[in-house]
């Protein structure tokens, strides 16, 4: 657990004498520079998990833990998600560098997670947006976010029963008899 919390936090030397008074005070180390974390999170651009895609709120990870000796590089760091960064440190997923770059991730048995398809996010020019969206088929207008929740909980009841009736009239539909037909 210490190891965790101590992942991407810093580390204040603090030498005291014998009567407790403080003799010298070492400057911050070990957390992550911001420079470092803005080419980490360009690198990375989110969880390195395979198959995760979460791209917020991801920590940055020591591969080669600081309390071992590991470096505060970016050859040293990796992205994960809080789900996953806590997996790691609990033990439960083991990250190994490879030889050709990157890393492999194995189970505690020492079983290899695959590599998952993760597609890099589409950029594109601001003013490029309406564009896209047409594109695609998406019209935006002032009536599209218009929303009639007013922050109460879900039935979930009338949710189940609306989505079997559109079904059951889904059904209807098709099941149209070949004596009312008009063909």
């Amino acid at each position: 657990m210490a190891r965790q919390i101590t992942c991407d936090s810093g580390l204040v030397r603090l030498i005291e004498n014998d009567n407790g008074e403080v003799l010298d005070v070492g400057r911050k180390t070990r957390s992550v520079p911001s420079a470092l974390r803005r080419a980490l999170n360009a690198r990375d651009t989110g969880c390195r998990f395979p198959g995760c895609t979460f791209h917020r709120y991801v920590d940055a990870h020591h591969i080669k833990h600081w309390a071992d000796g590991g470096e505060t590089k970016l050859s040293n760091l990796i992205t994960l998600c809080r789900a996953h960064h806590r997996l790691v440190h609990k033990g439960e997923i083991v990250i190994k560098p490879c030889e050709a770059g990157g890393w492999q991730f194995f189970s505690e048995d020492g079983r290899a997670y695959k590599e998952a398809y993760r597609e890099r996010r589409q950029c594109c020019e601001w003013n490029a947006l309406q564009e896209v969206h047409e594109a695609q088929g998406v019209y935006i207008d002032s009536r599209t976010a218009a929303t009639r929740w007013a922050g109460e909980r879900m039935d979930y009841d009338m949710a189940i029963s609306g989505l079997f009736s559109s079904l059951a009239r889904a059904k209807r539909a098709k099941d149209v008899s070949a004596e009312t037909s008009e063909a």
